[in-house]
């Protein structure tokens, strides 16, 4: 009798396999396996944090912008010694914040939300995804993977392809930097695994703030210089003897005076430390410092005001505005690519996204206000308007039983039940 596996498997290999082009299955095999993503095979190097100067920027502008082989692995080491300011991660954190703090939903094309496939956004693979398409309007062209899935088919992770790894222009993942050949991700079954965001030419707004934070980091290293050198006064000695060994005494004994907080000196020798009045450098230094803070606040948030230590209100309200608008720019760049590129992707990747089909995805603007707002909201239209008291539980999350009745004055829901029994009986 006939093995009925084997039948069966027969019955596969003749319908399936032996139709399928076998380059494309090898291609699914490899998309499949968690091992066999590009960023897993990329040869990585040890972070070096290094000072940086002009001269740097300006070489690493220069090679990322090759129009022949452009390398942003220089690139990629100027943003992480940037990024050390905590002024400038601060206010590039204040942009991406914003829109992982927003609300938003899954709608059809009525506008009806379906909550379960919002639910599916409410992951950390998200908020990193939306971090890192942020991230592409400071540090320029950004490439992310979408290839990690769990066992029940959900994306786990999005990984970032480091500046340096991909050739944009080619359309490559490279091995190592400076690679001229590598994998493609702009065409072939392995393209829905990768989404680029930015222009195949952008660097970001990095590279116009690098001078201007280069310079702040060369103030603040002038300033450490200026207190190592003045910042505890010196120590003089005068003495009237003159043999080579009680000199070498007095000079071990200086050195050791930091140390020791006391010296020990015989006859006529003295031990002054002077009184240094120009040892403090912030009149020099600070405005340097503040002034960069200032062109990195304007650059990013439209102002100052947000990140002033003083500020009136209505210029921190004019202030706020400015930003919204690029908050409001960041989420709009959001909304298109999630709609235009990360659904359909998506899709692709696992049936557990397939109800994402003709759905879309936009941010949720209605206001949120807490339960004393809500309450304060309810006593003034109160006065004028029938509320609905289910609503009232819903958003304050106080459970209503009833109206209580004021003194002098008809059980309301009393009189609403006798006004009911007064329209039936008509």
């Amino acid at each position: 009798m006939e093995n009925p596996f084997k039948k069966a498997y027969t019955a596969f290999e003749n319908k399936v396999l032996r139709n399928t082009n076998p380059q494309k299955l090898k291609a699914v095999s490899a998309a499949m396996s968690p091992d066999k993503s590009y960023s897993g095979q990329l040869e990585m190097e040890s972070i070096t944090m290094q000072s940086k100067n002009l001269a740097e920027w300006k070489t690493a502008i220069q090679l990322a912008t090759d129009p022949e082989n452009p390398d942003r692995s220089s690139l990629r080491t100027l943003y992480e010694n940037l990024m050390l300011d905590n002024h400038l991660a601060s206010v590039i954190d204040s942009r991406i914040l914003y829109c992982q703090r927003s609300t938003f939903k899954i709608v059809s094309a009525t506008g009806e939300e379906n909550e379960e496939l919002s639910a599916l956004f409410e992951r950390t693979w998200f908020e990193e995804l939306v971090r890192l398409i942020l991230m592409a309007r400071f540090q320029g062209t950004t490439l992310i993977e979408l290839f990690e899935l769990d066992i029940l088919g959900e994306l786990n992770d999005v990984t970032e392809i480091p500046l340096g790894y991909f050739n944009p222009l080619k359309g490559i993942i490279i091995k190592a930097p400076g690679d001229s050949k590598g994998w493609d991700y702009k065409e072939g079954i392995m393209a829905n695994y990768y989404l680029q965001i930015g222009k195949d030419k952008d660097l970001g707004m990095l590279a116009q703030v690098a001078p201007i934070v280069l310079a702040k980091k060369m103030g603040i290293g002038a300033w450490l210089d200026f207190i190592e050198k003045y910042g505890v006064p010196p120590l003089f000695i005068t003495t009237d003897r003159e043999d080579d060994g009680r000199l070498n005494q007095l000079f071990e004994a200086a050195q050791n005076f930091k140390s020791n907080h006391f010296m020990v000196g015989r006859g006529n020798e003295k031990f002054e430390v002077p009184s240094i009045t120009s040892n403090n450098p912030s009149g020099a230094f600070n405005p340097l410092v503040e002034r960069a803070n200032s062109e990195i606040s304007k650059r990013f948030l439209g102002g100052t005001g947000l990140t002033d230590e003083k500020g009136f209100v209505g210029s921190v309200e004019i202030q706020f505005k400015l930003a919204k608008d690029r908050f409001e720019s960041d989420k709009l760049m959001i909304k298109n690519y999630m709609n235009k590129m990360v659904i359909p992707r998506l899709i692709k990747l696992s049936p557990v996204y397939s109800g994402l089909n003709g759905q879309t995805f936009i941010w949720d603007n209605a206001e949120i206000r807490t339960s004393k707002e809500t309450a304060e909201l309810v006593n003034i239209l109160g006065n004028q308007f029938d509320i609905d008291p289910e609503w009232v539980e819903q958003q304050t999350g106080v459970p209503i039983l009833g109206q209580k009745a004021t003194p002098g004055s008809a059980d309301p829901l009393a009189a609403a039940e006798a006004k009911k029994k007064s329209l039936t009986k008509k």
